[in-house]
This record gives structure tokens, sequence and C-alpha cells, in this order.
């Protein structure tokens, strides 16, 4: 199976892609989706996370804080679980290629596991109209 990782910037144009991707059937494994679902303050898993890594990740008010937790769990590729049974479960479907979409790929060390890797780009000017809510 062929793992194409997917990053870019805010306001680049990252969703398009995505939605691109998805309408020719492939299909899109979301880092920050598999995170948030599975780290919901309360849930087994989240007391399972805060067990394994320490009360350390936690925000005050109880939440995992998700950019701690990924500088600690993608810099440990054993400790990276979840995310690989998303993989493994493509995979065993028969998928050919999935889109990892994965938005700090590189600073998350995620591009080890990703050839080809799609950088979305957009320039300064357009990027800054699209977060203030301009005309794309």
């Amino acid at each position: 199976m062929k793992i194409v990782g997917l990053t870019g910037g805010i306001a680049s144009g990252k969703s398009t892609f995505l939605n691109l991707f998805k309408e020719h059937g492939i299909p899109i494994v979301d880092a920050d989706l598999v995170a948030r679902d599975v780290l919901k303050k309360g849930t087994s898993d989240w007391k399972k996370v805060v067990l394994a890594f320490g009360e350390d990740i936690l925000q005050p008010n109880g939440e995992v804080d998700r950019p701690i937790l990924g500088q600690i769990v993608f810099s440990n590729l054993e400790k990276c679980q979840l995310l690989n049974q998303e993989i493994l479960k493509l995979w065993m479907k028969g998928c050919k290629v999935i889109i990892l979409d994965v938005p700090l790929l590189f600073e998350a060390k995620m591009d080890k596991w990703s050839k080809p890797i799609v950088i979305v780009w957009v320039d300064l000017e357009t990027q800054l109209r699209r977060l203030i809510g301009g005309k794309f």
C-alpha cells in the first residue's frame, strides 16, 4: 500500500485537495480526527493515555494538550498505534493508496512513513485573505 502524506499551512487549500482525493475514492486517514475521538476527556482511552504519558500532557481544564502529546507520540514510532490501526484496517480492506493527513507532517516525523508527500502551498497574500474571510 502506498501512503501519501498530505500537509500544508492554515488556509492553504489542503481541504480542497482532500476533497478531490475523496471524490476519487481514495481513503483519508486524518491524524487529528483519530486523536480527537480517542482523547475525549473522561473516556477509558483518555485515562489510558494519561496513565501512559502522565498528567503533564493535560491542560488546566483536564483536556489533553494534543500538540504536547503529539510531540511525544510522534517522536516514538512504537507509540503511534492508533494511527497504525487505521492504516492497517485500510490495508486489510485492500486499499492500494491512502492519504495520511497530518498538519505537522515533518515536525511529527511522519514524513518517514509516507512517500510521496504532497505539500499544499499558497502565497502569503492569498493565505491572509482566506484567514480574514476574503474571497478565494
